[in-house]
């Protein structure tokens, strides 16, 4: 079973976005059986409009994808905001999504998720430079509270600055987490995106991580994540 957690999908969605959306989950479904999260992203966990994932199986029929792997969907939800966040604000989205994310340019706010926040990953932004400095106690705090790191390796490929940032970004993390509770997803918006297990498996050797710990990036450590989930629940 390999998994990409981080599907970019909108709360709402128009014919073309489906059809985007549909392309991509067939490519994953053709590599191997696969865990896939839909990620919803809000930077207002406030809002009065109420954020609930889209019945994925009123959006097309999955025999369409025509794979003879298991595709699993999950929903996901990623905070992005600089201000702090309440203990409420967050336990209040757990009904409704599988995964809860937080991204930040905020050193504060990233402080405050490796040490506190009850979320099950720290996402951080490749398509950036990181506004703050990495540093090994914040990190060792999250990983004791078994809170995973992810990278996403789309971005990198758009852009030749971006992958300078991604690369930066992916050894720094390596650097801080050994490679511990590291996850490599995808982000990709389209299917031209999207790699195959093998290709991650190598981008994460290039940045220094040793053969199991490379393969553990979409397998291993994503499967951990959701056993950690079941156990809570």
């Amino acid at each position: 079973m390999t998994y990409d957690l981080n599907i970019p999908i909108s709360f709402q969605l128009d014919r073309t976005a489906i059809d985007r959306l549909k392309l991509i989950l067939s490519r994953l479904s053709r590599f191997n059986d696969c865990t896939v999260a839909l990620n919803y992203s809000t930077d207002n966990v406030n809002s009065k409009k109420h954020l609930r994932p889209i019945e994925i199986n009123d959006l097309f029929d999955f025999s369409t994808l025509q794979s003879s792997h298991s595709l699993k969907i999950i929903n996901r939800l990623t905070i992005q905001t600089d201000q702090p966040l309440m203990h409420e604000e967050i336990e209040s989205l757990k009904a409704h999504f599988d995964l809860i994310a937080l991204r930040t340019s905020s050193l504060d706010v990233f402080r405050s998720a490796c040490a506190s926040y009850d979320i099950d990953l720290i996402s951080l932004d490749c398509k950036e430079r990181l506004a703050f400095e990495l540093n090994t106690r914040d990190i060792q705090l999250a990983l004791d509270r078994d809170i995973y790191f992810e990278l996403c390796y789309a971005p990198s490929i758009r852009d030749n600055q971006l992958k300078t940032y991604t690369i930066q970004l992916a050894k720094q993390l390596f650097e801080y987490t050994k490679g511990h509770k590291l996850i490599i997803s995808s982000e990709a918006e389209f299917v031209s995106e999207i790699r195959n297990p093998a290709d991650i498996f190598y981008f994460a050797k290039a940045i220094g991580l040793p053969n199991d710990l490379a393969k553990f990036t979409v397998e291993k450590h994503p499967e951990q994540l959701m056993e950690r989930k079941r156990m809570k629940h």
